[in-house]
């Protein structure tokens, strides 16, 4: 049985298109990210991708190269990693220290990485997976109505068929781009993200206009801290709701679920790794909740770690795992996208000869 040999973290940058905007104010120009590494005492290896986004975790690149050195590795050095449970019981461990979502979740899936490379087994087989094909969505920034409709035209022209627009700054104008999309590309589909921005007197109708031209859900339409005017809203509101923000956890999940704010959840396994993330999609199972499953704004190894996940059945909405699609790095490796989707086994192509390309020099 493998224990855990060595863990390190090393800074790991990647440039973007474009920034990303959303929210009222929120902007990434950069992927500033840490790479997480794992090696057993057999010599398999595990590279995952931490996100910091400070302004949603407080985390940065140089505090996820801290804690992971400093305060996560020791915890974990020498412990034995068995199986699926082992690694779960490992990483709860970690919650002695607080936060540090995304470095926590990619030490947990670096680990599940690892020990499925120690079994001989491929990542998709050690969790159990079982969809042939992915379909995908794909995140589009807030801005102009003429780089609003640009970005949507690029990823179209990639194969992506569904489409988030991140709303909330000028909401007039945004729904006019909406609007527009809806009726100039009517084989996609389109749902928005709010980010929190909205005002809960005006949010049902806002809501209703957008369902009346054909958007599909809203994603965190108020500020999480608002949770009965939440729960007020999803009672009212005919458009399903999408709960990311509010459930960063699966405490969080466990209260949004009381509360009966939210129809689908989107689960980010940068923040949640795969142990929590497991734990998250069985309770929406339980409790008859639709899922889809987002990278936090990931390079091509964090979007095909996600999309690995997505491939579970009880995953059934289309899944943000094509945000390496606007970084510029080197996509040679990433799978094709036909008609929206994703061949399952392009994408475990893929994510071995990024964990052994990565092996060779992290």
């Amino acid at each position: 049985m493998p224990s855990i040999r060595r863990i390190s973290a090393v800074p790991y940058s990647v440039p973007l298109k474009s920034a990303l905007n959303w929210g009222s104010s929120h902007e990434l120009r950069q992927l500033e990210h840490a790479l997480i590494r794992v090696e057993l005492s057999d010599g398999a290896v595990g590279i995952a991708e931490a996100t910091p986004r400070p302004s949603i975790y407080g985390e940065t690149q140089a505090s996820i190269l801290h804690i992971v050195e400093r305060h996560l590795a020791p915890r974990l050095t020498g412990e034995m990693a068995t199986d699926r449970k082992s690694v779960a019981r490992l990483t709860h461990r970690l919650e002695q220290i607080k936060n540090n979502n995304s470095a926590k979740g990619a030490l947990d899936m670096a680990l599940h990485q690892a020990l499925a490379a120690s079994r001989g087994e491929s990542l998709g087989d050690y969790l159990q997976v079982s969809r042939e094909r992915l379909r995908l969505s794909a995140i589009v920034s807030t801005g102009s109505p003429a780089a609003v409709r640009a970005d949507v035209e690029a990823l179209y022209r990639a194969g992506l068929r569904v489409f988030k627009v991140k709303i909330g700054r000028r909401l007039e104008e945004e729904i006019a781009t909406i609007a527009d999309l809806i009726e100039s590309y009517p084989e996609a589909d389109f749902y928005v993200d709010a980010n929190e921005t909205l005002d809960r007197g005006d949010v049902l109708a806002i809501l209703l206009r957008l369902q009346a031209l054909g958007v599909m859900y809203c994603e965190e339409a108020l500020p999480v801290w608002q949770l009965r005017a939440r729960r007020q809203l999803r009672r009212d509101c005919s458009l399903p709701i999408i709960a990311d923000d509010s459930a960063f956890t699966l405490c969080d999940l466990y209260r949004e679920i009381n509360f009966d704010t939210f129809d689908i959840l989107n689960i980010k396994t940068a923040r949640t790794g795969f142990s929590e993330s497991l734990d998250m999609l069985g309770t929406c199972r339980e409790h008859s909740k639709s899922v889809m499953v987002g990278s936090q704004a990931s390079s091509l190894l964090g979007c095909m770690q996600a999309a690995v996940f997505a491939g579970r059945e009880a995953v059934n909405c289309a899944s943000e795992c094509s945000f390496y699609l606007k970084t510029v790095a080197d996509l040679s490796l990433a799978p094709a996208i036909q008609n929206g989707c994703m061949m399952m086994d392009a994408v475990e192509a893929a994510l071995q000869k990024l964990q052994a390309a990565l092996a060779r020099v992290v």
